[in-house]
């Protein structure tokens, strides 16, 4: 499996095996183990020739036959490992020769050794097993039908050459022996087999289930860590490393060396302990290091112990508050919807029947002035609904780059047909790019504009300017633009309902603009807040992060 981004590699996890045999080495390993046995049994014969040393029954009844064959013995086992390391000629050419080569020189030695009495027949047993485990498992029982049956020849030649020297109840145990040791061996092999079959597709399904976990870990929008119970990180999907803003060199985590959670971030390090000591514990939100993204973290248990580890859950809050933004628009359309007609009917009656009643050639002064309220309260509920319904159809946010600066001076220049005198401009920079749907801007910033013109105060006999300012904030690293006027401060008594919609302090205001703003704003995912200044009204637009978006068009 391909893993670009992944910590499950074989190499990478505990207690991997250095090595990984191929499946061909795997093939001739058995043969290179029964090789070894043949080697030593044959070194522990030359050494007691050699040595000049008499162990009964080695070669007791012909004593030169057992030398010859000894070392017959040895140099095949040498030759043996020769064809083995050269893998020639083919595994199963070989096999079948290494086996028939140590029948014969078992048999040899056992013939020399006095025959089956002298137990050296049960050298047998180690080779009639590897036959099986070789693979060729129905040879196993021809080879020990041939042994059984070449056993008994030779007790019957000894019979006919040595008269009374001869056992054939221990040469028909031998043989049982022998055809017991290949059922038994086939029986297991086979049984491993299956084991070995079942545990390959296990590991196969479990390896596909790694890579759909991780397919999906990879591509989900929430940012995931998975941690153990120290805090170092097992794995981190690529939604986390560009929401913590990661600098390369924490981006590969190793299995081996992990990185500590704090290394990530160290608010979210100490709120994973205060989570172990606390089940109870609700993070707070947290700000990224040289970034206003506002990030709110979940942890969860990995087992039913804390101290199993976790999965680290963060969402980016501006993204969570833009979408109940739009659920919230999308009920505001419905129901504006739904009453829309119900108001407009009736109230465009009122209107009518007003006008009629105006028109009236014998309506009194008096009542003329009531008519008039009657018009001009008309007008003010319908634009007050078509307010409300152009907010509930409001679009998507369709966010390009606009270099703020360039932007503010066309729309002043378009729109808003004042002197120069009455704006002052103070922008840190001729170069900050910001994200934003410039519908939605414009009618934000006519709005700010509209409000801080109309309660600005003279000076002079001179309305004194209204100050638009850009920057970039120096602790969250976000820009911000702010408009504020010189003019009466808001009543504190009067903040905490400023962006409710419906609360104006004015009797000709619909009390929707700020609202409105500030919901436009929240679809853009900026924010408008009100800022405390010692002199006048100031309302500020904190953007987000312009590299948020994947997708962005020039403007």
């Amino acid at each position: 499996m391909n893993r670009n981004s992944s910590y499950y590699n074989t190499e990478n996890l505990p207690n991997a095996p250095e090595k990984i045999l191929t499946e061909e080495q795997k093939q001739w390993r058995p043969l290179h183990f029964l090789n070894l046995y043949r080697l030593l049994i044959a070194s522990f014969f030359l050494t007691l020739i050699f040595s000049n040393t008499q162990i009964k029954p080695f070669g007791l009844e012909h004593p030169q036959l057992f030398q010859i064959v000894s070392i017959g013995y040895f140099i095949a086992s040498i030759l043996n490992g020769i064809t083995i390391r050269w893998r020639w000629p083919a595994f199963w050419l070989q096999s079948h020769v290494h086996i028939l080569t140590d029948f014969s020189a078992i048999l040899l030695i056992m013939y020399a050794s006095g025959g089956v009495q002298s137990g050296v027949g049960l050298l047998l047993l180690i080779p009639v097993s590897a036959i099986s485990i070789l693979s060729m498992g129905r040879s196993s029982l021809f080879y020990s039908a041939l042994l059984s049956l070449i056993i008994l020849l030779e007790q019957g030649y000894l019979f006919l050459t040595q008269s009374g020297n001869t056992s054939y109840a221990q040469a028909g145990l031998l043989g049982a022996i022998l055809f017991l040791t290949a059922l038994i061996t086939n029986y297991l092999v086979n049984k491993t087999e299956e084991s070995v079959e079942i545990a390959s597709q296990r590991e196969i399904d479990l390896a596909n289930m790694e890579q759909l976990t991780e397919f999906i870990m990879q591509r989900m929008q929430t940012a995931v860590i998975v941690v153990d119970n120290t805090g170092n990180v097992r794995l981190i999907n690529d939604t986390a490393i560009s929401m913590l803003k990661l600098p390369d060199g924490l981006k590969r985590n190793s299995q081996k060396n992990p990185f500590n959670l704090k290394e990530y971030s160290l608010e979210l390090g100490n709120m994973f302990q205060t989570w172990q000591s606390t089940p109870d514990f609700k993070a707070e939100s947290i700000y990224i290091a040289n970034s206003s993204t506002e990030l709110t973290p979940r942890f969860a248990s990995l087992g039913n112990n804390i101290r199993s580890g976790a999965v680290v859950f963060i969402e980016d809050k501006a993204e969570l508050s833009n979408q109940a933004q739009q659920l919230k628009l999308a009920s505001l359309g419905r129901l504006t919807a739904s009453i829309a007609h119900e108001l407009r009917n009736p109230l465009a009656a009122i209107r009518h029947a007003g006008e009629l009643l105006n028109e009236s050639p014998s309506l009194e002064e008096t009542d003329k002035r009531l008519t008039e309220i009657i018009e001009k309260q008309s007008v003010r509920v319908n634009e007050i609904i078509g307010t409300v319904l152009d907010l509930s159809r409001r679009r998507k946010a369709e966010q390009i780059n606009i270099n703020l600066l360039d932007w503010i001076k066309d729309f002043l220049n378009e729109y808003i047909q004042l002197p120069q005198e009455r704006f002052y401009l103070k922008f840190e920079s001729e170069d900050l790019q910001v994200q934003f749907d410039p519908q939605h801007l414009q009618q934000i910033f006519n709005n700010l504009i509209q409000n801080a013109l109309r309660h600005s105060t003279q000076e002079n006999q001179h309305f004194r300017p209204v100050v638009i300012t850009a920057g970039i904030d120096a602790m969250k690293k976000n820009i911000y633009l702010q408009v504020m006027n010189y003019g009466s401060r808001i009543p504190k008594e009067n903040l905490s309902q400023l962006f409710e919609p419906f609360f104006t302090t004015e009797s000709t205001g619909t009390g929707l603009g700020l609202y409105i703003a500030r919901e436009l704003a929240e679809c853009n995912s900026a924010k408008l807040e009100y800022i405390d200044i010692n002199e006048g009204v100031c309302f500020q637009i904190s953007f987000s992060d312009p590299r948020r978006s994947s997708s962005v068009h020039s403007d």
